[in-house]
């Protein structure tokens, strides 16, 4: 065998997601819905105005994107739902400004902890390419709340944030290595 036989892959991922990738691509697409909901409800609030509320607007309109983006990726098996367990406990903690702030810097720090743990488990090279995108700005955004008053950045950067996601086995893929007779 050579050098360039050992370090070659033994077979190429798909680019495409995985019936297991579709799956945790539905969670990834339902915590994406339920951080946009969270977003226009606190918008629709009243309690924000000027930049604030173009801030909470536009962080809310980016997971409306990255909710249709994995629509993309995972067409007839989006259920387009949000996640009922995450909206509800953040919900109740849009009552003032600050305590929106908290709860929305919590749900951001959430979704990327989630979204890097289904990052982990992901096959089709396509999936791995947009999920990633997605949770660095989602990570920025969590920043952008430990600098406003009464939040901290070391809260923005809280890894002990709750992951939602499952861990989902991948079928075997059928390998694609072929052997050449020497």
């Amino acid at each position: 065998m050579t050098n360039a036989q050992a370090r070659s892959p033994r077979s190429t991922p798909p680019a495409q997601p995985t019936e297991a990738d579709k799956q945790l691509l539905q969670i990834a697409q339902g915590v994406e819905i339920t951080a946009h909901d969270l977003y226009k409800k606190a918008a629709d609030s009243g309690k924000f105005a000027g930049d604030e509320l173009a801030m909470i607007t536009m962080f809310g309109e980016h997971h409306n994107m990255y909710a249709q983006a994995i629509n993309g990726l995972i067409g007839k098996a989006a259920t387009n739902q949000r996640n009922e367990s995450l909206y509800s406990t953040h919900v109740g903690q849009l009552g003032s400004a600050q305590s929106a702030y908290s709860a929305l810097q919590n749900v951001e720090n959430t979704v990327a902890a989630t979204n890097t743990d289904i990052l982990g488990q992901l096959q089709g090279i396509d999936a791995v390419r947009v999920l990633a995108s997605i949770i660095t700005i989602e990570a920025r955004q969590a920043a952008v709340f430990g600098t406003l008053p009464g939040l901290n950045l070391t809260s923005a950067l809280d890894k002990s944030a709750n992951s939602l996601a499952p861990s989902i086995p991948q079928a075997p893929e059928a390998s694609t290595e072929t052997t050449v007779a020497p």
